[in-house]
């Protein structure tokens, strides 16, 4: 019989994570219309307008957000996204957006905690869709655009609209796909949690950079398509 210690650990029951490599790796796509955020009480809006993006660009969340408009003429050449240098008491990396490429092409993200590099690599296979991407913990499914109550969309849980069987089809690469550990199931939303303290993340004790560079670009038509962005949360 068992102990309550092989329940609950005397360490503590912390689920936040040290190593990048046990991020969520999520591909979106092929429309920019996959990746969700609530920017008021009454309107969600998705990452294929700047109103999305000009979250991470606003001056009172410049604390806790990053992004940066990804080369579209130099490639294979790492470009920052974040990079905390220095801090009293750490803090926490709570997810990665990517730039959108497409099948044959890929996108690595270095994130180094505390000194140590991990690369992680993105690579649409071939017959896929042209895709994004999350790393990191995030609510599935979005609720209405007009929501308006005060809990709001993006609580950790299952909204999406797809059925198991759509969600796990394996019988066409352009809809469904696993590569590299990216997750992919076409069409598919996600929503960008406002308290993301809530949810899981990557523990930093001191330092943490995150890095992008990329083999090609999906369009350079609009910027939405080479955006790349970092939520963080300091302590």
């Amino acid at each position: 019989m068992s102990n309550l210690t092989d329940f609950f650990p005397s360490t503590g029951g912390s689920s936040n994570i040290t190593d990048p490599k046990l991020l969520p790796r999520i591909a979106v796509g092929p429309v920019s219309d996959t990746r969700w955020m609530k920017i008021s009480t009454t309107a969600l809006v998705t990452d294929g307008y700047t109103t999305f993006w000009n979250a991470f660009t606003a001056a009172s969340l410049s604390e806790s957000m990053s992004l940066i408009t990804l080369s579209t003429t130099t490639f294979n050449t790492y470009e920052t996204v974040l990079d905390i240098s220095s801090s009293t008491n750490g803090g926490y990396l709570n997810y990665v957006l990517g730039s959108y490429i497409q099948a044959g092409q890929t996108e690595t993200y270095k994130i180094t905690v505390d000194g140590v590099a991990t690369e992680i690599v993105r690579a649409p296979p071939t017959g896929a869709s042209y895709q994004s991407s999350i790393l990191g913990w995030v609510s599935p499914g979005k609720g209405s655009v007009s929501q308006t109550q005060a809990g709001g969309p993006g609580a950790m849980g299952e909204q999406s609209a797809y059925t198991s069987t759509y969600a796990l089809e394996s019988t066409a690469v352009l809809n469904n796909n696993v590569s590299n550990g990216f997750f992919y199931s076409k069409n598919n939303v996600y929503t960008l949690p406002n308290t993301p303290w809530a949810y899981p993340s990557l523990k930093f004790k001191e330092t943490l950079k995150i890095e992008i560079k990329r083999s090609g670009i999906y369009s350079s038509a609009n910027d939405v398509y080479n955006y790349a962005a970092v939520r963080h949360t300091m302590i």
